[in-house]
Protein backbone atom coordinates (compact mmCIF):
# COMPACT_ATOMS: atom_id res chain seq x y z
CA UNK A 1 0.00 0.00 0.00
CA UNK A 2 2.54 2.24 1.12
CA UNK A 3 4.65 1.61 -2.39
CA UNK A 4 1.30 2.37 -4.40
CA UNK A 5 1.09 6.10 -2.51
CA UNK A 6 4.57 6.96 -3.14
CA UNK A 7 4.26 6.00 -6.75
CA UNK A 8 0.85 8.06 -7.12
CA UNK A 9 2.97 11.45 -5.01
CA UNK A 10 5.88 10.74 -7.62
CA UNK A 11 3.43 10.91 -10.47
CA UNK A 12 1.84 13.85 -9.18
CA UNK A 13 5.43 15.62 -8.80
CA UNK A 14 6.20 14.63 -12.35
CA UNK A 15 3.25 16.24 -13.69
CA UNK A 16 3.16 19.61 -12.23
CA UNK A 17 6.94 19.81 -13.12
CA UNK A 18 6.64 18.66 -16.17
CA UNK A 19 4.37 21.23 -18.04
CA UNK A 20 6.50 24.07 -16.84
CA UNK A 21 10.17 23.15 -18.04
CA UNK A 22 8.91 20.35 -20.55
CA UNK A 23 8.72 22.45 -23.55
CA UNK A 24 11.52 23.82 -25.41
CA UNK A 25 11.98 27.65 -25.83
CA UNK A 26 14.45 28.72 -29.15
CA UNK A 27 16.57 32.06 -28.82
CA UNK A 28 17.71 33.80 -32.34
CA UNK A 29 20.49 36.13 -32.34
CA UNK A 30 19.82 37.97 -35.66
CA UNK A 31 22.80 40.27 -37.18
CA UNK A 32 21.10 43.07 -39.30
CA UNK A 33 24.22 45.61 -39.46
CA UNK A 34 25.11 47.38 -42.68
CA UNK A 35 25.76 45.38 -45.89
CA UNK A 36 28.30 43.43 -45.61
CA UNK A 37 29.37 44.24 -41.20
CA UNK A 38 29.97 40.59 -39.48
CA UNK A 39 30.53 39.83 -36.01
CA UNK A 40 31.29 37.06 -33.53
CA UNK A 41 28.86 36.05 -31.54
CA UNK A 42 29.82 33.49 -28.13
CA UNK A 43 26.72 32.38 -26.15
CA UNK A 44 27.20 30.14 -23.37
CA UNK A 45 25.20 29.34 -19.75
CA UNK A 46 26.79 27.68 -16.67
CA UNK A 47 26.49 24.58 -18.06
CA UNK A 48 27.07 24.59 -21.67
CA UNK A 49 29.33 26.49 -23.79
CA UNK A 50 27.45 26.78 -27.57
CA UNK A 51 30.65 28.17 -28.97
CA UNK A 52 31.37 31.11 -31.30
CA UNK A 53 29.73 32.01 -34.37
CA UNK A 54 30.99 34.48 -37.63
CA UNK A 55 27.69 35.90 -38.42
CA UNK A 56 27.22 37.98 -41.92
CA UNK A 57 24.33 40.69 -42.02
CA UNK A 58 21.11 38.32 -42.21
CA UNK A 59 22.39 35.62 -40.53
CA UNK A 60 21.25 34.39 -37.72
CA UNK A 61 22.53 32.32 -34.27
CA UNK A 62 19.54 30.06 -33.24
CA UNK A 63 19.43 27.25 -30.02
CA UNK A 64 16.75 25.71 -28.38
CA UNK A 65 16.44 24.37 -24.73
CA UNK A 66 14.86 23.42 -21.88
CA UNK A 67 14.87 25.40 -18.54
CA UNK A 68 16.15 23.66 -15.75
CA UNK A 69 13.37 22.70 -12.95
CA UNK A 70 15.58 25.03 -10.37
CA UNK A 71 14.52 28.10 -12.33
CA UNK A 72 17.79 29.25 -12.90
CA UNK A 73 18.30 29.16 -16.20
CA UNK A 74 20.75 31.80 -17.41
CA UNK A 75 22.04 32.21 -21.29
CA UNK A 76 24.52 35.32 -22.37
CA UNK A 77 26.16 35.85 -25.40
CA UNK A 78 28.93 38.36 -26.22
CA UNK A 79 29.28 39.94 -29.33
CA UNK A 80 32.43 41.79 -30.92
CA UNK A 81 32.63 43.28 -34.79
CA UNK A 82 34.80 41.53 -36.96
CA UNK A 83 37.55 43.60 -35.85
CA UNK A 84 36.95 43.48 -32.08
CA UNK A 85 36.52 47.24 -31.98
CA UNK A 86 33.28 47.44 -30.74
CA UNK A 87 31.54 44.66 -28.58
CA UNK A 88 28.50 44.46 -26.31
CA UNK A 89 27.24 41.56 -24.15
CA UNK A 90 23.25 40.78 -22.69
CA UNK A 91 21.78 37.83 -21.53
CA UNK A 92 19.59 35.84 -23.94
CA UNK A 93 17.36 34.10 -21.68
CA UNK A 94 17.16 34.56 -18.37
CA UNK A 95 14.73 32.57 -15.96
CA UNK A 96 15.10 35.25 -13.47
CA UNK A 97 13.32 38.29 -15.37
CA UNK A 98 10.72 35.71 -16.46
CA UNK A 99 9.66 35.16 -12.82
CA UNK A 100 8.89 39.32 -12.70
CA UNK A 101 6.17 39.17 -14.71
CA UNK A 102 7.98 39.69 -18.33
CA UNK A 103 6.19 37.89 -21.32
CA UNK A 104 6.30 33.96 -21.09
CA UNK A 105 7.41 33.57 -24.96
CA UNK A 106 8.72 30.38 -26.37
CA UNK A 107 11.04 32.12 -28.57
CA UNK A 108 12.92 34.99 -28.15
CA UNK A 109 14.43 37.29 -31.02
CA UNK A 110 17.55 39.66 -30.61
CA UNK A 111 18.87 42.09 -33.39
CA UNK A 112 22.41 43.25 -33.38
CA UNK A 113 22.14 46.66 -35.67
CA UNK A 114 24.50 49.38 -36.05
CA UNK A 115 23.70 51.15 -33.21
CA UNK A 116 23.19 48.55 -30.22
CA UNK A 117 21.32 45.74 -29.28
CA UNK A 118 17.21 45.36 -29.78
CA UNK A 119 14.50 42.82 -28.86
CA UNK A 120 12.73 42.12 -31.61
CA UNK A 121 9.99 44.81 -32.45
CA UNK A 122 10.83 47.03 -30.12
CA UNK A 123 11.71 50.41 -31.02
CA UNK A 124 14.70 51.67 -28.97
CA UNK A 125 18.36 49.28 -28.48
CA UNK A 126 18.44 47.83 -25.01
CA UNK A 127 22.43 48.13 -25.19
CA UNK A 128 24.50 50.35 -26.74
CA UNK A 129 27.75 49.02 -28.29
CA UNK A 130 31.32 49.97 -26.37
CA UNK A 131 33.93 50.63 -27.98
CA UNK A 132 37.43 49.31 -27.70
Amino acid sequence: MLTKILAVILLLTITMVSPSTSYRLQINVLNQLSKGRKITVRCESKDDDLGSRRLVNGDVYSWSFSRNIFGTTLFWCDVATARSKKHLSFNAYDESQRKKGLPKLHELTWEIKDDGLYFAGFPMPIAPWVSE
